[in-house]
């Protein structure tokens, strides 16, 4: 994106901050420049078109040791095995149909008129 690289180039180059360390701390839209354009109508007539814009800014922050002990903590824990409980809430696995939810194993499909042998 490149509001959040012209925002951590001016947090290194202006303020002397560590590229390595910097954090998004906040991101909000504003109001911009309005924009006033010809609108061409028939008979000769126009009208003004009015065409806002909006500011994105971006709030770049250094991360503190205990933030960064913190990141690197999460970032342990997020290679652990899951649990077998844990494993069986995993979202993308509710998805396709798993023996959890689906005990007896593919559903048998019955096509009406043909007799079993």
């Amino acid at each position: 994106m490149p509001v959040l690289a012209t925002g951590r180039a001016n947090a290194v180059h202006n303020h002397g901050l560590d590229p390595d360390r910097l954090l998004l701390a906040e991101a909000f839209v504003g109001k911009g420049f309005f924009k006033k354009r010809i609108s061409y109508h028939a008979k000769g007539k126009c009208g003004i078109k009015v065409r806002p814009e909006c500011r994105l800014t971006v709030v770049v922050r250094e991360i503190s040791p205990a933030e960064e002990a913190e990141i690197a903590r999460l970032r342990v824990s997020n290679f652990r095995k899951l649990t077998k409980r844990e494993s069986r809430l995993v979202p993308h696995k509710l998805i396709k149909t798993t023996p959890i939810w689906n005990r007896k194993g593919k559903a048998k499909s019955h096509v009406p008129g043909s007799m079993a042998a």
